[in-house]
């Protein structure tokens, strides 16, 4: 179970109690003052006036990524470093496309193509919505010892992210509708991890979404699951029994802090078709030695960026001893 305290938390504290014991937890009462808060699809075309956004086409479903056979790409593929399995790839729902903020917002309420803004910085200066920035607020005190990276606008209908994890910490602000989260600790990655997948991107034309030679990207990544742990096949049943799923809603004005290397496969619940939410994305307490030809995730190391940091909250004494062991987050807590 994924603990709810009441209120921003100090970043001492913060530090100490949740980010070094690699913990997820949920702040409550923080966001007050958000315009966000208050975003649905009207106000998002005041703001917007008349022009383009740039966001993700998705299929009915609103899944961004799955599992296909390489057959289906016109297999057998050219092989990359770290892949253990040729005839398997991630596909990807499609390229980011621009589209006009009232065609976006038209698909909010189920007219035509899914449409999801989908991260990728898109709230920085110049970034295509940078018109929805002064309706967020700075980041919440409770991340203020994390060192920043960028921020993420996640903005949909009903979507699907697929069952992944990133290698930063994460403190996701939810703004308008909820987020369901399937989490996975750090040492389920063991049970999920079986070679990089090639990535495949499709094609949307306007009206379908269609395969092309050029999808097939020359991209090889380890941080998505294997299998679909819903429907796990044979040679995955056994793996599928060790995992440790947590489950966990996250509603309007509430923050989650995803620690560095948590899996998560994250379902959209809308309010009145609209699903918002912003991301403070920090560097990693811990980075991996990782070669691009690894077939499996690297030895841990612990990431100088924050040595000063461990030393003045008298951490580091015992973050030493630990800095280049994989069990450091392997054996991190999960409930």
């Amino acid at each position: 179970m994924v603990t709810r305290i009441h209120g921003d938390v100090d970043g001492d504290v913060f530090f100490r109690s949740y980010a070094a014991e690699n913990t997820p937890v949920i702040l409550t009462g923080v966001l007050q003052g958000w315009g966000a808060l208050s975003w649905n699809a009207q106000r998002i075309e005041e703001l917007a006036g008349d022009r383009e956004v740039i966001v993700a086409p998705l299929p009915a479903s609103g899944r961004d990524k799955w599992l296909e056979h390489s057959e289906d790409w016109g297999g057998p593929l050219e092989p990359l470093p770290g892949i253990v399995h040729p005839t398997r790839v991630l596909a990807v729902a499609a390229a980011r496309i621009p589209v006009h903020v009232r065609k976006f917002t038209a698909a909010l309420q189920g007219n035509g193509c899914t449409y999801y803004a989908d991260g990728n910085s898109n709230l920085g200066a110049g970034k295509a919505f940078e018109f929805l920035a002064s309706d967020i607020g700075g980041p919440p005190r409770a991340g203020s010892r994390f060192t920043p990276r960028t921020t993420h606008l996640w903005l949909g209908g009903r979507t699907v992210s697929s069952l992944h994890f990133d290698n930063v910490e994460n403190l996701f602000c939810q703004v308008v509708g909820s987020k369901r989260f399937l989490l996975f600790p750090p040492g389920d990655s063991k049970n999920l991890v079986d070679g990089r997948l090639r990535k495949a991107y499709y094609t949307w034309s306007g009206e379908n979404f269609e395969r092309c030679p050029a999808g097939v990207s020359g991209e090889a990544v380890l941080n998505y699951a294997a299998y679909d742990i819903h429907h796990p096949p044979a040679e995955y049943q056994s793996r599928a029994r060790g995992l440790r799923p947590m489950e966990v809603e996250v509603g309007p004005g509430e923050i989650l802090y995803l620690p560095f290397g948590w899996w998560h496969e994250v379902s959209a619940v809308p309010h009145e078709g609209l699903c918002a939410s912003v991301s403070f994305m920090y560097e990693p307490l811990f980075v991996r030695l990782q070669p691009k030809h690894r077939p499996t995730l690297g030895p841990l190391m612990f990431n100088p960026k924050y040595r000063k940091t461990f030393e003045e909250l008298g951490l580091m004494e015992d973050s030493e001893e630990d800095a280049a062991s994989p069990e450091i987050v392997a054996n991190c807590p999960v409930s």
